[in-house]
């Protein structure tokens, strides 16, 4: 089977440019959440709410960016700083608790005990990436990219509980989007691409070979194709989405309320 060609931006002409269509690995992973949660958040887009959480995560993707560089991590002092400095640009009507504010101490406290002696070899911290499989432009930003020798490590940092188990990591679809984007820019290094879970300190990888790289392509345009048919953005069977959705919450997503009423109600 013939590899899908990846391109970039200034090799099309200016008529395929114009029928580009832009996809994320966010955008993708909303859809197989939920297609109607797509639906509202990327084709209506209706108002987000706030949700503490993600900003706990980006308050703490921020802190990592600022204080990691090639040769090591700064000081316990300055990362705690870079925190409090980060809370007040991200939250500044202070509607996090303190219990959260709590963890995200934690979070950063034992991330400095595991790498207090580390030297990174970063070559880029959130580092953007574009390239185009078929008519998709795919868009994206990565944590951290260390460059060492041969050989590429993608680094994504997460603030939640929850974690992909080590079997399904191989499949992931965050990382294996990553690490086709890395082999675009390094053709000729090889990638490792790994979801760093920052609550617990488990690291979860996985070596992506060339047969990896074309399987990426292939579940990228299936996923993508997925989206582009999908005529009537049903919700998701599963109710578990409902309780955390911002359309639930705001009542645009009809099921979502039902769901969560029928939930407290129990």
């Amino acid at each position: 089977m013939r590899s899908l060609e990846i391109r970039n931006y200034n090799s099309l002409t200016d008529f395929e440019k114009l029928g580009l269509v832009d996809f994320s690995y966010s955008r993708l992973d909303t859809y197989n959440q939920c297609p109607s949660k797509y639906f509202y958040t990327y084709i209506t887009k209706e108002e987000r709410s706030f949700s503490p959480a993600a900003v706990l995560g980006n308050i703490v993707h921020s802190v990592l960016e600022n204080t990691i560089e090639p040769d090591g991590l700064a000081s316990i002092e300055d990362i705690n700083k870079e925190y409090v400095k980060n809370i007040s640009i991200w939250d500044p009507q202070s509607k996090i608790s303190s219990e959260l504010i709590s963890v995200g101490t934690n979070i950063l406290n034992e991330f400095y005990d595991q790498n207090s002696d580390a030297q990174f070899n970063v070559y880029e911290k959130e580092m953007s990436f574009s390239f185009i499989i078929g008519s998709y432009a795919i868009n994206g930003y990565i944590d951290r990219v260390d460059v060492l020798g041969d050989r590429v490590n993608i680094v994504d940092y997460k603030t939640g509980k929850w974690e992909v188990a080590q079997k399904d990591i191989a499949n992931n679809l965050q990382l294996g989007i990553y690490a086709l984007a890395m082999s675009n820019i390094f053709p000729e290094k090889e990638i490792y691409a790994e979801l760093y879970y920052l609550r617990s300190g488990r690291k979860k990888g996985h070596l992506f070979s060339r047969e990896d790289i074309e399987n990426v392509k292939i579940r990228l345009i299936d996923n993508i194709n997925k989206v582009i048919s999908d005529n009537n953005f049903t919700p998701t069977n599963n109710p578990r989405p409902c309780s955390y959705c911002d359309h639930a919450a705001s009542g645009v997503c009809g099921t979502g309320v039902f769901r969560n009423n029928k939930s407290r109600n129990r």
